[in-house]
């Protein structure tokens, strides 16, 4: 007698009790979120009626900067992505170091801020992450809010395959981190002042301090979005 079925029925129950159990559903994993052909965004986890969620961890946790190509947001809170580390790769012009990425880490996290936007901002933000010139890609996360059990579905942005780092940043000493992984000085008072502006957990803006730096400067940015008093070491 073939006992497939009857295993495979069984392994589905388990899944789906463990995955309840911990405010998640089936659907509930994260996964690239690509647009439909005919454009319509509405199947998108992230989306719901004229809204849709963004979990921002770099630059845009902070509000002066979202704001910028995204005039919908609007701050939800600090979120927290479990299972993805918070790295830095491939050095651009913009901030004059490497820019923010999550990547795939069992047992780590990411803090980050939720926003709620316009989804007629949706082309905006996802040509500011430059996901048409293959930089980066859109995904659907699960994170939960602080004091929260539920996870909600939130659009967010990795470095694509091309891009992602082959090590862990957090695995080197500071001496040991390559020129083209470290985040301008710039980029990383942005990323600690909208961390702060989002009320993230203390002990990780402490983590977000002990980032090795490339000391560059962006004036123009440095100046618009008001970071001169972010101290770093």
């Amino acid at each position: 007698m073939n006992n497939q079925p009857r295993l495979f029925n069984s392994v589905l129950c388990l899944l789906t009790a463990l995955r309840i159990s911990n405010g998640y559903n089936l659907e509930a994993t994260n996964s690239i979120s690509i647009i439909p052909g005919n454009g319509s965004v509405e199947a998108l986890p992230e989306v719901h009626g004229s809204k849709f969620f963004y979990f921002g961890f770099g630059s845009n946790m902070l509000a002066q900067r979202i704001h910028i190509q995204n005039p919908t947001a609007q701050r939800i809170g600090a979120a927290l992505l479990a299972d993805y580390r918070l790295d830095f790769a491939r050095e651009g012009p913009r901030w004059r170091g490497a820019v923010a990425t999550i990547v795939p880490t069992p047992g780590e996290h990411t803090w980050g801020t939720l926003w709620e936007i316009d989804v007629s901002n949706l082309d905006d933000i996802d040509n500011q992450e430059g996901v048409h010139l293959g930089i980066y890609e859109a995904l659907t996360v699960y994170v939960k809010l602080r004091d929260e059990e539920s996870a909600t579905p939130a659009r967010a942005y990795m470095l694509t395959k091309t891009h992602q780092p082959e090590t862990n940043i957090y695995d080197m000493l500071p001496d040991q981190v390559p020129q083209g992984r470290q985040p301008s000085k710039t980029y990383l008072q942005c990323l600690i002042k909208g961390a702060i502006e989002s009320s993230i957990p203390e002990e990780y803006v402490i983590r977000l301090r002990s980032i090795k730096h490339n000391g560059r400067v962006e004036s123009s940015l440095e100046e618009k979005l008001e970071l001169q008093d972010v101290v770093l070491p």
